[in-house]
């Protein structure tokens, strides 16, 4: 099982306004610390490979380059696979000629790197846009690289003719199609029906995706698929699993700028690691129930736990038991006080096997790992006799406090990053998630094909002069080599908005949100926020410059909201006081030298 991925994003993607969404973790796909908790996370969600889309070896402005040789090493270390996706019509691929040197190179030096994904011996290269040439030519092209097929060729779109040269198929997308299941039937048997008719082996890919939405890209024929809670990426697997494919790939791990992610965000928290790992276990165990070619070959990791569980509702045979309100935390311990270690969603049920003194909080059975954990009796609701429920004995000891990450699902279209932190308040705030107008110029980070404009820290675009081939211009994603990367001013109206609660704004008053006179209240925080699902939004007029706005409360937990009113006003006596002294003494010097002895 296969995702694709995408090694060309920085800081400026997440504000650029080209994605309906951003990662819980914003990060620059250089750093190292990113492809390394890719790699975990395409692990733990069952995915034995990451094929990364590459635009040759040219390191100067080409970070699919050099982010590719680390994702190599990376993967060696953790016992993992990657594969390179070959964009043919690449920014750095003005001719057929530099075509045939990058795949020389890909398979004299990345296909030979021990993380590289092989199949049956082989190194698997995937290739998107190979209809830039014709049959004829890639059979050129393969007759001179690799003449004893001693890699495997996968070819993208609708076009089998190119089977000829090419050893399997796959769609990239499916989202166009009204009926998914049809048409991953209907290509599967395509495959196999070209095989069978010239008496060779083809590989049928199927492609899952979990949605689609490109709405921000600036083309002219965007749409979106809605993900209809996990709804469509389970009709995809199911799909792709009936259509008998020999791999399946998923649409993909990170693809931001088409809505196609997997990755964690701001809007879908974990949600897609967790079905994932669900779906591809189906997937595997339907490959075991009838006879398949050889797996893929791959190292066999002591895979860590995922430690959240998945949204599915999980019946429990017997006993008592407890079915979540809301999504709520699942701790070590009950109190606030002790570690998270996973999560209870909303409608899902545990087996609950013991209770603290005073009933506050039940211990659970975890459903997906069989660990215990406990969860805070006001937010599950208590299914059966609890009556020989016994009384658990929590040690003195004080553990260690987790620091709370917000996984609350915003509901608005736009979400926002939070601010550094020396901007950010150490105590209550208020996350703008209303939906901000997208100001300076827009930045389309994309692949090739969406034609993105230049900015000014591009070199001149590289156009392709192919009669028929899309023009291709070097994505504002690539980054020339010393380019200072500067962050986008803090008055952008698409960047996060983090206010301070105070009685002087009279939005605050205790552990609570309150109204100034004559105003309707806006929220209620409570003291231990357990249940992790958003708050209730409501609605709030911050002055001219400030049109009524959808805003959400956060207290982060174990916060304690100081009231900074005081300080504001003996800050501002003071500051009066002492301009009052200044005048006093200026008119003191000025009326003591008018008054002075004259010169007669």
């Amino acid at each position: 099982m296969l995702a694709f991925y995408y090694a060309w994003y920085d800081e400026s993607t997440w504000t650029s306004g080209t994605t309906a969404d951003i990662p819980l973790q914003p990060y620059r796909s250089s750093d190292v610390a990113t492809i390394e908790r890719h790699v975990n996370q395409a692990q733990m969600a069952g995915i034995d490979a990451l094929v990364q889309s590459w635009y040759g070896p040219q390191e100067e402005n080409n970070q699919t380059e050099t982010n590719f040789r680390t994702l190599l090493d990376v993967a060696a270390g953790k016992g993992f696979r990657v594969a390179i996706a070959f964009e043919t019509n690449g920014p750095f691929f003005p001719n057929q000629a530099s075509v045939i040197e990058a795949l020389r190179y890909l398979l004299s030096v990345h296909a030979q790197h021990p993380a590289y994904l092989r199949y049956q011996g082989r190194p698997v290269i995937f290739f998107w846009r190979q209809q830039r040439f014709g049959v004829d030519t890639w059979e050129a092209i393969r007759a001179e690289l690799d003449p004893e097929r001693r890699s495997i060729w996968i070819a993208e779109g609708t076009d089998l003719n190119y089977q000829r040269v090419f050893d399997g198929h796959y769609l990239y997308s499916i989202a166009w199609s009204s009926n998914v299941a049809r048409t991953l039937q209907d290509w599967g048997q395509r495959v196999r029906r070209y095989a069978r008719d010239h008496g060779t082996q083809r590989l049928w890919v199927a492609t899952v995706m979990p949605g689609y939405d490109d709405t921000r890209s600036g083309r002219a024929n965007a749409f979106a698929v809605d993900r209809g809670n996990g709804d469509y990426y389970r009709a995809t697997w199911s799909a792709a699993i009936a259509s008998r494919p020999d791999w399946v790939v998923i649409t993909s791990f990170n693809e931001w700028v088409e809505g196609t992610m997997l990755e964690p965000s701001a809007r879908y928290g974990d949600l897609y690691l967790h079905l994932t790992r669900e779906l591809s276990a189906q997937f595997k165990r339907a490959l075991t129930s009838e006879p398949s070619p050889p797996g893929l070959e791959k190292a066999a990791p002591e895979t860590p736990e995922l430690l959240a569980t998945p949204t599915a509702v999980t019946m429990v045979e017997s006993g008592p038991r407890v079915r979540a309100k809301e999504t709520v935390r699942i701790r070590s311990g009950p109190d606030v006080i002790y570690p998270r270690i996973g999560r209870l969603a909303q409608g899902e049920q545990a087996r609950v096997l013991a209770r603290n003194d005073e009933t506050t909080w039940w211990q659970i059975e975890i459903p997906w790992s069989g660990a215990r954990g406990w969860v805070n009796a006001a937010f599950v609701e208590l299914l059966g006799d609890v009556s020989t429920v016994p009384v658990v004995e929590i040690s003195a000891s004080t553990p260690q406090m987790t620091p709370e990450v917000s996984t609350a699902t915003p509901t608005s279209a736009r979400y926002a990053t939070a601010r550094p932190a020396a901007l950010a308040p150490a105590h209550s705030e208020i996350v703008r998630t209303g939906t901000p107008t997208t100001s300076g110029p827009a930045v389309t980070l994309a692949r090739t094909r969406y034609t993105p404009s230049p900015t000014p820290s591009m070199p001149p675009a590289q156009r392709q002069t192919r009669d028929g081939t899309p023009t291709a211009t070097i994505p504002p994603f690539i980054t020339p080599q010393g380019t200072i990367t500067r962050t986008p001013p803090s008055h952008a109206t698409n960047a996060p908005v983090v206010l301070t609660l105070s009685q002087a704004s009279g939005l605050f008053a205790g552990s609570k949100v309150s109204p100034t006179a004559g105003t309707s209240p806006i929220a209620t925080i409570s003291s231990h926020l357990e249940a992790i699902s958003p708050l209730p939004s409501a609605s709030a007029s911050l002055g001219r410059d400030n049109p009524v706005a959808d805003w959400a409360v956060r207290q982060p937990q174990g916060m304690v909201i100081h009231d900074a009113s005081p300080l504001l006003w003996t800050g501002s006596a003071a500051l009066l006081t002492a301009l009052a002294l200044l005048t006093a003494l200026f008119v003191h010097m000025h009326n003591r030298g008018n008054n002075g002895p004259r010169r007669q």
